[in-house]
């Protein structure tokens, strides 16, 4: 018998024998019960728009933190020095006293005069540098509560706009002829949104 023969019975004895598949089989139908049903088109394209809007704010909220002017990042140092740990500084208490001071570095009487109209008491203010920047830092009192208000005169940042921006602790907006910063421990924006409405209308 040659090899080719040999081969020939060895293949035709191979293929005879039957083969019991039908546990593999059991094993594949099973597997495939265990996957997950169909999932529509319109679930895949909702799930994949939320995900989209998710990463959209995170995005967003990651931008408006980075954003946040330095000069304002100076503020909250500076009312964490002054207000919060009480470093020892020279402040003057007395409205005529502040008004002046306030002039001297291009804020008008009137915008105290209008936060005046907050329902927050003026306590006491000095000039403060933020930045290389002359800022009058005045505190006012609600509650009990210290609240830092810093004005100068409006500048040309484009991190400051005429709409109330920063966070629960830290407000930045300008408003007719001047800039202003507000930052409390307490939370700060119902203050700092009350303080643009007054300083709007006012005749500064």
């Amino acid at each position: 018998m040659t090899d080719d023969e040999l081969d020939g019975r060895v293949r035709e004895s191979i293929l005879a024998e039957k083969v019991d598949t039908s546990r593999l089989e059991a094993a594949v139908r099973q597997q495939i019960q265990a996957q997950p049903r169909h999932v529509p088109g319109w679930a895949v394209a909702a799930a994949a728009l939320i995900a989209t809007v998710l990463a959209a704010a995170f995005s967003y909220q990651a931008f408006r933190k980075e954003q946040t002017p330095p000069v304002c990042i100076a503020a909250t140092q500076d009312h964490q020095r002054e207000i919060v740990e009480g470093s020892p500084r020279r402040w003057i208490t007395d409205l005529a006293a502040i008004q002046s001071l306030g002039e001297t570095q291009g804020v008008p009487g009137s915008a105290i005069a209008a936060l005046a109209r907050t329902g927050y008491r003026l306590d006491r203010a000095r000039l403060c540098s933020l930045k290389k920047q002359i800022f009058l830092h005045l505190v006012y009192t609600r509650d009990g509560r210290p609240y830092s208000v810093y004005l100068r005169a409006k500048g040309g940042d484009p991190s400051f706009s005429n709409a109330v921006g920063g966070s629960a602790n830290l407000a930045y907006f300008q408003a007719n002829r001047v800039t202003a910063v507000f930052v409390s421990q307490a939370g700060v924006q119902a203050f700092a949104r009350a303080g643009l409405r007054s300083l709007t209308v006012a005749a500064l």
